[in-house]
């Protein structure tokens, strides 16, 4: 007999079927949920049901393990990737989709960054291109590499941070990335030519995401560090400094 939430307009899974679909058992399925690294299901009863948006990260799942990634690392990653969630639901993308250099998808265009950035785009296009968060991938068509940079520049400009200050912060993140990188290239040059092909090649695909999330725990860790949190002295009270000792706009 034919289920009827398969049939209905958003098609709806129940888990051994959604595990038929994505060829995985539905073990694995149960493991990720644990790990965080897939969404719960909605449950009706005592039945989770799962739907496309469960399928594509199963998708994006496979492709970083196919890269490398560890089941640990995936659930970092995603977690990390996850605060950027709603700038890709107002560019009608999923998250897999922003584009990077090597991995095309479905860029932004200019109408979305302007809803997105009114205050910025288009008058300040140019330069937020400049700072490496925005890049043009075609006429009108525009590449997102980070989300979460994307995510704290709207964040910042709608807290009325000035522009010119948010482009600052922007071009130094962008001159630490292009520092980081050249470092991470020069480094790869230096792999003994000993060293096993198929494992130089397994460390190649895996070591841009463990640097990519590497970095961002060091410049976590820092800002604390910075801001003055130690043991005695926590984050939410080293916050309420910085509020307090803000500059009078007067």
């Amino acid at each position: 007999m034919t289920n009827p939430h398969v049939h209905q307009e958003t098609p709806e899974w129940t888990i051994d079927e959604l595990a038929h679909i994505a060829d995985l058992p539905s073990r694995t399925i149960r493991e990720y949920q644990t790990l965080g690294i897939l969404p719960a299901p909605r449950r009706q009863g005592r039945v989770g049901f799962y739907s496309n948006s469960h399928l594509r990260r199963l998708a994006l799942v496979a492709r970083l393990r196919e890269r490398g990634h560890s089941l640990a690392g995936i659930s970092d990653l995603l977690g990390n990737w996850s605060a950027g969630g709603d700038i890709t639901e107002v560019l009608g993308l999923e998250p897999d989709q922003l584009v990077h250099i090597d991995e095309p998808g479905a860029p932004a265009t200019l109408t979305q960054l302007t809803k997105l950035l009114p205050n910025m785009v288009p008058s300040r296009l140019d330069d937020l291109v400049a700072t490496g968060i925005i890049d043009r991938c075609g006429p009108e068509a525009f590449c997102i590499p980070s989300p979460s940079m994307l995510h704290l520049t709207i964040d910042a400009i709608n807290l009325g941070i000035a522009i010119n200050d948010v482009l600052e912060l922007l071009h130094a993140v962008r001159r630490g990335a292009q520092s980081i990188a050249d470092s991470a290239v020069e480094q790869m040059g230096r792999i003994p030519r000993t060293a096993d092909a198929e494992a130089t090649l397994a460390f190649l695909q895996r070591s841009r995401g463990l640097l990519a999330h590497g970095v961002g725990r060091i410049t976590i860790h820092d800002i604390a560090r910075n801001i003055g949190v130690t043991a005695e002295h926590d984050l939410g009270s080293a916050f309420q400094n910085i509020i307090a000792q803000r500059e009078d706009p007067s």
